[in-house]
């Protein structure tokens, strides 16, 4: 049994530093004070102030300290920034303050210029005289005029006169065609290809290829020299090294008149395949025959091949002739020479003076002998 009894007034204070558990009620623990008391089968009256401790009171309390510790939580885990509005800030309703501008005191404000038309076409008149000048300045001046040549690849002291003396010197840098002066040189018949460059700013780099000589082609009005193509390139005595050359004497009429087609000279063509013939003649007779002291004759006197222009003699110094027939035959070269050299090795046994040996008859070859 709980009795209630005014007592005198009474402050109690305390702080909290943080959270509690939430105590239980007034009325649970008189309850329970109650069933501890049946249980003991005594009574005890317990007497509480209720000005106090009073129930409604410690709620309103409880639940205010919740509330600011929920604040306080809040408060630490927002760390963003909130906008104010104009009326947490007390200006609502209220004209926003206005800035006045500087006293005037007579100075002119700046006003940025724009570039008009008229500087534009001054600008473009004055890019447009530069290049003129230096255009005017390039073609006539004489800093990009040519003053030398330097010819590379040979060490034929002619030919690199012949190069030099072209015309090249004197011509401006710019305006000098090189397709047309690289033509020109390879128009030498000494020259197999060439290439022309520019050396800024004034001179000419030209490096040739020369044409190799491989035999000596002897006409009645001079003997050249000749390469493998079949080139004329320049009279024996302007070639060097034309003493170690072999020679094939030429005696087909339209060369010995020397007009038309058979005129011979510096840069004209003879058929390659006769060229590579003779120079096959040249290497394989001495190995197989054992013959070195001949003659080569080009002659078109006897019966030749359609679209042949000629035909090859050897010629020896003991007086017999053979004939090869021309590059066209079936009958090869070398089976040509070996059918020689039975027949000479024949007429050695026998003692024969040979007069001619015909080998254009593939396997039957004939010979005749002095008389």
């Amino acid at each position: 049994m709980v009795n209630y009894r005014p007592q005198r007034e009474q402050r109690a204070s305390h702080t909290y530093k943080r959270p509690l558990t939430r105590r239980a009620s007034l009325e649970q623990q008189a309850r329970g004070a109650q069933r501890a008391q049946a249980k003991q089968y005594q009574q005890r009256i317990v007497t509480l102030s209720q000005e106090v401790e009073p129930e409604q009171a410690w709620s309103d309390f409880e639940r205010r300290r919740e509330e600011r510790f929920r604040a306080r939580q809040r408060q630490q885990t927002s760390g963003g920034m909130v906008p104010r509005r104009l009326s947490q800030s007390g200006l609502a309703g209220r004209p926003l303050p206005r800035r006045q501008l500087p006293p005037y005191n007579g100075t002119p404000i700046p006003r940025r210029r724009r570039r008009g038309l008229l500087w534009k076409v001054l600008g473009f008149l004055a890019l447009a005289v530069a290049a003129v000048l230096g255009s005017s300045f390039a073609l006539t001046g004489t800093a990009f005029r040519i003053e030398q040549v330097n010819v590379t690849g040979t060490h034929n002291s002619a030919l690199i006169q012949t190069i030099q003396n072209m015309g090249m010197q004197g011509q401006n840098i710019f305006l000098v065609d090189v397709a047309s002066l690289t033509a020109r040189v390879e128009a030498l018949p000494s020259v197999s290809s060439a290439s022309v460059s520019r050396q800024w700013p004034n001179q000419l780099s030209v490096a040739v290829s020369e044409r190799v000589p491989v035999l000596l082609w002897q006409t009645k009005y001079g003997t050249y020299s000749v390469d493998a193509q079949g080139v004329v390139i320049a009279l024996a005595s302007e070639t060097p090294g034309a003493g170690q050359l072999m020679a094939v004497v030429d005696t087909r009429k339209d060369i010995a008149t020397g007009k038309g087609s058979g005129r011979i000279q510096p840069g004209s063509h003879l058929n390659a395949s006769a060229v590579r013939f003779a120079m096959q003649v040249f290497s394989d007779l001495p190995r197989l025959t054992g013959l070195t002291a001949f003659t080569l004759d080009y002659t078109d006197t006897l019966a030749v091949a359609p679209g042949e222009a000629g035909s090859f003699v050897i010629v020896s110094p003991a007086g017999w002739r053979a004939y090869l027939g021309s590059t066209g035959d079936r009958n090869p070269l070398e089976n040509r020479l070996l059918e020689l050299q039975q027949i000479l090795a024949l007429a050695q046994r026998q003692q024969l003076h040979l007069a001619t040996v015909d080998l254009r008859f593939g396997l039957r070859p004939v010979y005749t002998l002095q008389s």
